[in-house]
């Protein structure tokens, strides 16, 4: 590929990436309050349904990610990005549609099947990009799905207040197709089929995912991915408990503006970083520093004090997920950064469905704000993992044979 082209291709993925989280997360702060709405359930039966629903999303997309980062080692990087954004698109669509909560966790399930935009966008630009700039690469890719996190929240809030749940779905199905249009348009993949001995294969995947290298990053993956996770089934409702005559929407919607804001920031730091740090201490002072951060929401008395909480967990959590990304990139071979990134959304994907079920589970019998410690030790404990487990790891080359 040109020496230019890769800047071109990433700052493309970059907008349309941007553009298409920012429509995932426009459901982000409703989405349980739409369950509740259908369901009539009352808030400690819809936190439970609401980890249901986003445990379904996760266990689809743990086991379809691995295949299709098969598919996208054999056919190419791009065709996967615009099979995440167009059928992630229509699927979201339709869930604003029924009114069943059966129907929706199964659409849900569906979605995980069909979307994981951030891997595959994430294999396009690690492949296409110098081994010297992943760092930088991926730290910008992050600050897209960060700033599309912080962004969306609030969008999708507002609209769900002024025009409804059904209209938001639908129009978050667009803008996804919107972003698959652009990678369609202008994003160009150089891409040369590999030889059939090269591990692009269900063996190939084992291998790589159990190598000494990548099992230890996907650990810290799913343990990344599963803290959050906790608390998604339980927010909006915490924030509704202690503003119970204001919009909780509109105020989920900021909650999670304010964290995603803060989080791009920190995504952008930790690329500039990743290329003078090493990017295991830059992922242990985040994993330690965020498991601090996630203690204060403990002590909020209204919501005020817990927007401005919420708002300081964003902090570092951009550094952990950049920089456990530029790892994959680094560690995996060229021929299989498909499949690594496959098998770490996996990873990702697995801890997003373990972290609603435990914050849905753990809802009605501890309370809302105990979750907030809970989350704190997960990502305390995967600190010291990280310290422990991903020794040798941090290197600019290629760690993994291809063979």
């Amino acid at each position: 590929m040109p020496s230019e082209a890769w800047k071109r291709n990433l700052w493309v993925i970059f907008i349309a990436e941007l553009i298409v989280i920012m429509g995932f997360s426009f459901v982000t702060p409703f989405l349980p309050l739409y369950i509740q709405q259908v369901g009539n359930f009352s808030d400690k039966d819809a936190a439970f349904w609401s980890g249901i629903t986003g445990s379904a999303a996760g266990i689809s997309m743990f086991l379809s990610s691995p295949i299709w980062g098969i598919l996208a080692d054999r056919m190419g990087r791009k065709p996967m990005v615009l099979r995440a954004m167009f059928g992630g698109g229509v699927v979201i669509a339709v869930t604003g549609l029924v009114h069943n909560v059966y129907a929706i966790v199964g659409l849900r399930f569906l979605q995980g099947l069909l979307s994981g935009t951030v891997a595959a966008a994430s294999a396009l630009v690690a492949a296409a990009t110098p081994r010297e700039k992943i760092a930088f690469a991926m730290g910008l890719l992050m600050v897209a799905v960060y700033g599309g996190n912080a962004v969306g929240p609030l969008i999708g809030g507002i609209i769900a207040e002024k025009a409804g749940f059904t209209a938001t779905f639908l129009i978050t199905g667009g803008i996804l197709c919107i972003g698959g249009i652009i990678v369609t348009v202008f994003v160009a993949e150089d891409f040369t089929p590999p030889a059939k001995n090269e591990m692009t294969s269900i063996a190939g995947m084992l291998r790589l995912a159990k190598s000494r290298e990548i099992l230890p990053i996907l650990g810290v993956t799913l343990a990344l991915n599963a803290g959050p996770g906790i608390l998604s089934p339980i927010l909006p409702l915490y924030i509704k408990q202690l503003n119970p005559g204001g919009s909780a929407e509109t105020a989920s919607g900021t909650a999670f503006f304010l964290m995603g804001l803060v989080a791009t920031g920190s995504s952008f730091v930790a690329g500039r970083l990743g290329q003078r740090f090493s990017i295991k201490k830059i992922l242990v002072v985040s994993c330690i520093g965020t498991a601090l951060l996630y203690l204060p929401p403990m002590l909020a008395s209204n919501a005020t004090q817990l927007l401005i909480f919420i708002a300081t967990m964003g902090l570092l959590r951009g550094g952990m997920i950049s920089s456990s990304s530029t790892l994959i990139a680094l560690v995996a071979p060229p021929t299989q950064q498909g499949i690594a990134y496959g098998v770490n959304q996996s990873s990702s994907s697995l801890g997003g469905a373990i972290g609603p079920l435990i914050g849905g589970a753990l809802a009605p019998l501890i309370g809302f704000k105990f979750i907030f410690a809970v989350t704190a030790g997960v990502f305390f404990l995967t600190g010291v993992l990280v310290s422990r487990l991903l020794q040798g790891v941090d290197t600019g080359k290629p760690a993994i044979s291809a063979r």
